[in-house]
């Protein structure tokens, strides 16, 4: 096998969508690929912002895959996060998409609400049981049910500051938002910080976990004005007010949420534990006295979990190959050789039960892992809805963050989400 050890994290490209979401891809195909043929030939490979760090590593895959496969040509090309999106559209325009694309779940919305890519709950089935529940079904956007095979996964830990915690009396750590709110209200009064900040990105998973859908069942139109919501949203006026959230976090241009915990400005942060690197690198103070607890919503499967995944494109004049490689690359073994060098975490389950991920924990990283693993494992974990991605996370923040400061009724901005909400939705149907 052809590795290289090197510890980094992965860049995602969940903020390039907003440069796809509203573009038209052209006619969607008439037919889908062959994935029946026999393997050989030469496929065209397309990562996201992989190179130079894991050459050798997607290299070694390429050249066991072939070795495996004699007759077969892999041509791997790679390119930046920020680039993904615009690509894709204009690939898919000119029917020159890649045989095989590496695409966060965001990133492939687009292609898989268009059907653009082969589905693969019906080629292959077989695979399901190899992966994650919560990583299977990231990729269904109704048209294509699984739009991409499982490949590395992001999961949450939460962060806690121990110094304010202990001032505030030790409270037990919160396992869901509900409570992160009430032990955020408890940490403002006695010690004047704040509990936690609230972001764009995280406030579809505090609304998915107090159990509002968000979108309906096919994704047409948004689902936020419920009473859940409305609870929840005059929950976090209520505790702005009283200062359980940082009142300078709530503003167009919004601080993001590790800078406020580094600096010591609240106490509780929700997040993947690549961010422990940032943190010890920024405010080695705050790491001193940092503590680790499962993520929120863990006991009760709502945590959230972000996937990249492996797709066909419908386009592929060598479907059987492309999903041959897919398959290969996404297996257990070459998962779990990507996760020992890198801060991601495998799909699959059996990559997950090894002692990389199960073994005792030494330090803080080691604590987070298998805490994130067994989330993963254990099926505490829930993807968010297809629908729900970067564009549709700013404008429910934009409509909603004048009623958390106070400023706009709780009623009248939820309706006006709504409003925004589907209107985007329509747009994108178009």
């Amino acid at each position: 096998m052809h590795r290289s050890i090197k510890t980094v994290t992965l860049v995602g490209g969940v903020a390039s969508l907003l440069a796809l979401s509203g573009c038209g891809l052209g006619p969607a195909p008439a037919q889908s690929a062959d994935t029946g043929g026999e393997i050989g030939g030469t496929i065209t490979f397309q990562t996201m912002q992989l190179s130079p760090t894991f050459d050798d590593y997607i290299n070694g895959v390429i050249a066991d895959f072939e070795q495996a496969n004699p007759g077969t040509t892999v041509q791997w090309t790679d390119i930046p996060s920020d680039q993904a999106a615009r690509k894709v559209s204009a690939d898919s325009v000119a029917g020159t998409l890649p045989d095989v694309l590496d695409l966060d779940a965001a990133t492939l919305a687009p292609l898989g609400r268009d059907g653009r890519v082969i589905d693969m709950s019906q080629s292959a089935a077989d695979l399901e049981s190899r992966y994650v529940p919560s990583a299977w079904k990231s990729f269904d956007y109704g048209t294509t049910a699984v739009a991409a095979l499982p490949w590395y996964l992001n999961s949450p830990v939460l962060m806690e500051n121990g110094s304010l915690i202990d001032q505030a009396g030790s409270p037990a750590s919160p396992t869901t938002y509900s409570e992160l709110l009430d032990v955020s209200a408890e940490i403002a009064r006695t010690t004047g910080k704040a509990g936690f900040q609230p972001t764009s990105i995280g406030l579809p998973n505090y609304l998915l976990s107090m159990g509002v859908p968000l979108v309906n069942e096919d994704s047409t139109a948004p689902v936020v004005n419920t009473p859940e919501a409305a609870d929840f949203l005059q929950r976090l006026a209520d505790l702005y007010a009283n200062g359980g959230i940082p009142a300078d976090s709530v503003t167009a241009a919004q601080r993001t949420e590790i800078d406020t915990f580094s600096q010591g400005e609240t106490a509780y942060l929700e997040t993947g534990p690549s961010r422990l690197k940032i943190i010890g690198q920024n405010a080695p103070q705050v790491l001193e006295n940092l503590r680790i607890a499962e993520p929120l919503g863990a006991s009760k499967g709502t945590t959230w979990v972000v996937a990249h995944g492996i797709a066909v494109p419908q386009s592929s004049e060598n479907a059987a190959t492309a999903l041959a490689f897919a398959t290969f690359l996404t297996s257990p073994e070459n998962q779990l050789a990507l996760a020992e060098q890198s801060s991601v975490f495998p799909s699959t389950v059996e990559s997950l039960e090894a002692d990389f991920f199960q073994a005792e924990p030494t330090d803080l990283a080691t604590q987070a892992r298998r805490i994130v693993a067994t989330s993963l494992f254990d099926g505490g974990t829930m993807p968010k809805p297809a629908a729900v991605d970067s564009e549709y996370a700013s404008t429910l923040w934009s409509a909603v963050q004048t009623a958390i400061t106070g400023e706009t009724p709780v009623a009248q901005a939820l309706a006006d989400a709504e409003t925004q909400l589907t209107e985007m939705l329509q747009a994108r149907a178009k």
